[in-house]
């Protein structure tokens, strides 16, 4: 990696981890009150052993999950989820294959069962390891995955680029795009499909999620 290339990874500082299911793209930026009882069902369908309620936080809170955290929000029309391995799952097993025992073997359809007939984003940005990428699923369909890293540059990139993308594709040549900064400029720009603005232009506004803390084995 040269010096310039250097630059632009280091450049990449966004830290995230979230799943995004809902039938009303766009609405996640507002805040929102959280529905704590449905948010502790869904952690129960997706959590593989036992986690414990924590208290509720704000999405500023909730973006960069530890290993022992799940943070759910429920919503009228949406839930969100932050889980450490979650969102790389439902992007490219290949690349995030960390899926460590604490979600049940039947989440990607937990999460796409919730609203059938809506979308589900997945994002994810680890400024460490210079891994990023999202995908989108319509109606359970996946409709659109791209992911890189600083190692292995632009190594998923399937579907229809998504509006929202438009603005930085039409900036970013496909050797750019191999380059870790652009992949995040790309995540953050999708993000709008969900938030109605790029994440990190939300100024700490945004809805509250339920923390919940895995329980260490006995």
């Amino acid at each position: 990696m040269n010096a310039e290339m250097a630059r632009e990874a280091a450049a990449m500082r966004w830290e995230l981890s979230i799943v995004c299911a809902t039938d009303q793209p766009g609405s996640f930026g507002t805040p929102a009150g959280n529905d704590a009882a449905r948010a502790a069902g869904i952690v129960r369908e997706l959590a593989a052993d036992g986690y414990e309620h924590a208290g509720e936080v704000s999405l500023w809170h909730a973006l960069h999950p530890g290993e022992d955290a799940m943070f759910v929000g429920a919503y009228s029309g949406g839930v969100l989820v932050c889980h450490a391995d979650l969102a790389g799952a439902l992007i490219h097993g290949n690349a995030w294959s960390r899926v460590n025992g604490s979600l049940r073997g039947g989440f990607r359809e937990t999460l796409l069962g919730l609203y059938p007939r809506g979308e589900v984003m997945a994002m994810a940005l680890h400024c460490v390891a210079q891994l990023w990428g999202f995908s989108t699923y319509r109606e359970s369909r996946r409709v659109r995955t791209v992911a890189g890293s600083g190692e292995d540059g632009l190594f998923a990139d399937h579907g229809v680029p998504l509006a929202e993308e438009i603005p930085v594709l039409a900036h970013v040549t496909p050797a750019l795009l191999e380059r870790p900064a652009a992949g995040e400029a790309l995540v953050l720009a999708a993000s709008a499909r969900m938030f109605g603005d790029s994440i990190d232009q939300l100024g700490g506004t945004g809805p509250t999620l339920s923390h919940y803390r895995r329980r260490p084995a006995a």
